[in-house]
């Protein structure tokens, strides 16, 4: 659907777009009309941006922020992996936008500088570190995993144990995956978080902890490969630490999985995934 959306609208002027983008919001068309905007990166695409951002209108300043967090030279409407149009401009919108008393419009710059980081923007980044809107941690939460450094990473731990189960979540996934940082207090805190009452923290924390070699993980998939709630989250940690202890009840979970009717093609190739590890490191110790 939303690709039938975008051909429909492609050829739309930056007007018409701006337009939609303004009355549709979040929602397919809205979106549809931010990408293809993105894909304009232009001089005149690029000062329309600066005015949304000047605007007083929160809505256009959300918007002005939106597109340039991922805005791209033309040719481009495909690769998000492409070279960012105006990057110096794009991101001094951000970091002046930090400054912004809307939540909505903060939210946003800290994406964009999740999208584009720039280190020195990271003081100004912590300074939300404890915003009341959940919205503005969240984002936090996921921009900090593009910032590498003790500072993101103690930011991050903070973040890991936020009351909110998103937050939580992207906060774990950086620290467990985006981070390559590893002590003892980092593991505390993953193991703490495996626990957690929310199933995708705990997921992410488990990954984490495996990535980081942690013996106590093989105890715990033992576990939870059998517990009739394996996710691929699992199924991750043990290609990540393989090991021969769970071969037997990673092919009993494919012989259970293989018999139903529901077996999901991603979940089941990365099961298989973690069973050819485990025999692997299985037939070396044989």
């Amino acid at each position: 659907m939303r690709r039938i959306v975008k051909s429909r609208i492609r050829g739309w002027t930056t007007d018409c777009l701006v337009h939609l983008a303004l009355a549709h919001g979040s929602a397919p068309r809205g979106r549809a009309a931010i990408a293809i905007l993105q894909a304009r990166g232009t001089p005149e695409m690029l000062a329309r941006i600066e005015a949304l951002v000047r605007s007083s209108s929160v809505r256009r300043r959300v918007l002005g922020l939106e597109i340039a967090a991922q805005l791209r030279a033309p040719g481009h409407a495909h690769d998000y992996q492409a070279d960012p149009y105006a990057l110096e401009a794009t991101q001094a919108m951000f970091v002046e936008a930090l400054r912004d008393a809307d939540p909505r419009v903060l939210r946003s710059a800290i994406s964009g500088l999740g999208h584009q980081p720039l280190p020195a923007a990271l003081p100004a980044l912590l300074a939300h570190l404890r915003h009341p809107d959940l919205r503005v941690r969240f984002a936090l939460a996921y921009t900090l995993g593009s910032y590498p450094g003790p500072q993101a990473t103690a930011a991050l731990m903070h973040l890991a144990i936020d009351r909110d189960d998103l937050v939580r979540e992207w906060a774990t996934f950086g620290i467990g995956t985006l981070s390559e940082a590893d002590d003892d207090a980092i593991r505390t805190l993953l193991w703490t978080n495996a626990h957690d009452p929310y199933r995708d923290v705990r997921g992410e924390a488990v990954v984490g902890l495996a990535r980081r070699s942690d013996p106590r993980v093989i105890e715990l998939l033992k576990t939870r490969l059998l517990d009739d709630d394996c996710r691929v989250y699992e199924l991750e940690a043990a290609e990540e630490m393989p090991s021969a202890e769970l071969l037997e009840p990673l092919q009993r979970l494919r012989d259970d999985a293989e018999q139903r009717q529901d077996l999901d093609p991603f979940w089941h190739r990365h099961l298989l995934e973690a069973i050819d590890a485990c025999a692997t490191i299985a037939d070396a110790t044989a």
